[in-house]
């Protein structure tokens, strides 16, 4: 992974979140503009930064790699039940389903909508 990747991956994190990255600095106990250098690319994240931004986001590095993972706590919620669901019914049951709400999100114009 490059230095890109982890900026993008970083900041995604912070706005799944809503909060700042002055306040991730903060919860870091780094230099508050420490994130803004990120972000500028005149600041690396060196593998202990890294480390403790997983932490503070209660990820692993694993799912911080992972294009696929999200915050976002109703997915992270589909994605634990589905976890309980055999495999075969997911996909004979569940996706189909997911599948027509789509298709009818999609024919609506509806955006997606949070609770």
């Amino acid at each position: 992974m490059n230095d890109q990747y982890i900026r993008e991956r970083i900041f995604e994190l912070i706005e799944d979140a809503n909060i700042s990255p002055a306040k991730l600095s903060e919860e870091l106990h780094l230099n508050k503009g420490y994130f803004a250098d990120v972000r500028r690319e005149k600041q690396s994240v060196p593998y202990d930064v890294l480390s403790q931004v997983c932490d503070y986001f209660h990820i692993t590095l694993s799912e911080f790699f992972d294009n696929d993972y999200s915050l976002n706590e109703t997915y992270r919620e589909v994605n634990l039940l589905c976890q309980k669901i055999p495999e075969d019914q997911i996909k004979t049951v569940i996706i189909p389903i997911l599948k027509q709400f789509a298709m009818q999100t999609a024919l609506t114009g509806s955006d997606k909508t949070e609770s």
